[in-house]
């Protein structure tokens, strides 16, 4: 009898151990990150810690979507294409339409994909064009390097608050 006690109380604890279920991230739940982010050549273009709720577009589309179903204290890394980070609304917006003669006159390269600086503008050449009259028109990207390429970021998650009935998501 005290063998099926002990026996009892211990599938007991183990069953009770194996109740408590570690919160995942939801859309909704407030999340507190500590994060860094990198260009390609390993340049460190911004880090932080940042407190987000998941589902209201407060950070890069990319990251929030990795951060869906993760837990607290977790850390790990992603790769975020343009298009998962700062998408379309960068690629044109931020383009300076340049003559090749300005490049001429100051010796700089004109070749796709070259990163320049005019005046206080630095951009990368993203394209040539012809105008009306048959010039050639360089185009400078001026976007800051993250919306153009692939980045890493480092992310810790730190803490996660659970959305609450009536915070207008989905519990």
């Amino acid at each position: 009898m005290r063998k099926i006690t002990i026996i009892m109380v211990c599938i007991s604890m183990l069953g009770l151990l194996g109740c408590s279920k570690t919160p995942r991230i939801e859309n909704g739940d407030l999340v507190t990150i500590s994060y860094s982010g990198t260009l390609k050549d390993g340049e460190i273009f911004e880090s932080g810690t940042k407190t987000i709720t998941i589902g209201s577009g407060d950070i890069i589309k990319g990251i929030e979507q990795a951060l869906i179903n993760k837990k607290s204290d977790q850390r790990f890394n992603i790769k975020i294409t343009p298009e998962e980070g700062y998408g379309d609304e960068y690629s044109i917006y931020n383009q300076q339409r340049v003559s090749s003669f300005i490049f001429e006159k100051l010796g700089l390269s004109t070749e796709t994909g070259t990163t320049v600086t005019l005046d206080k503008i630095t951009g990368e050449i993203s394209k040539h064009e012809k105008d009306k009259d048959g010039n050639t028109i360089i185009i400078l990207d001026v976007n800051a390097p993250q919306t153009r390429q692939e980045t890493k970021y480092n992310i810790h998650i730190e803490k996660i608050e659970k959305a609450q009935a009536g915070d207008g998501y989905t519990l």
